[in-house]
C-alpha cells in the first residue's frame, strides 16, 4: 500500500479557506498562517495562485473567501392535501413528505437557520458611537 501524495501548500490553503467559510469565519492571512503552519511566503504564493485561478476572492484588505463553483438550483415546496408537503430542487421531486416528515425537516432547517444567524451576529462589528454605560 502506498502513502497518499502529500498535499501542496495551495491545496492546504484552499481547504483551510473552505473550512473557515463553512463555519462563517473570515479567512485572513494571519489566520491561515496560524491554522496551516505554513510560512508567509508559502501562504502568499498560494493566495496569489488561487486568486489567479478564480477559486478565491479578496473581500476586504487581507480577507479571502472561496468563489462558489456550483450553480444553485431553484428550491420550492408545495403544500398538498392532508398536510403533505412536496419538496422540489431543480427539476427533481426530492420528497413527498407526510406531516411528521415535514416537521422533522423543518426542525433541521430551523437549526441551520439558527446556526447561520448566530455566526452572522458573531461576525458583525461592534456598534460605533454609542453611549458607554
Amino acid at each position: 500500500m502506498t502513502d497518499p501524495k502529500p498535499r501542496t501548500s495551495r491545496q492546504i490553503v484552499l481547504q483551510s479557506i473552505l473550512d473557515l467559510a463553512e463555519h462563517s469565519q473570515p479567512a485572513s492571512r494571519q489566520r491561515l498562517l496560524e491554522i496551516t503552519g505554513l510560512t508567509y511566503g508559502a501562504v502568499d504564493v498560494a493566495l496569489k495562485d488561487l486568486r489567479t485561478e478564480g477559486l478565491i476572492r479578496c473581500v476586504a484588505n487581507g480577507y479571502y473567501e472561496p468563489i462558489d463553483q456550483d450553480i444553485d438550483r431553484s428550491v420550492s415546496t408545495t403544500s398538498l392535501p392532508h398536510g403533505r408537503l412536496k419538496v422540489e430542487i431543480g427539476d427533481d421531486v426530492i420528497a413527498d413528505l407526510t406531516p411528521r416528515e415535514a416537521l422533522a425537516l423543518a426542525k433541521q432547517l430551523a437549526g441551520l437557520l439558527f446556526a447561520f444567524g448566530a455566526f452572522s451576529w458573531a461576525l458583525m462589528p461592534p456598534a460605533q458611537g454609542g453611549r458607554q454605560g
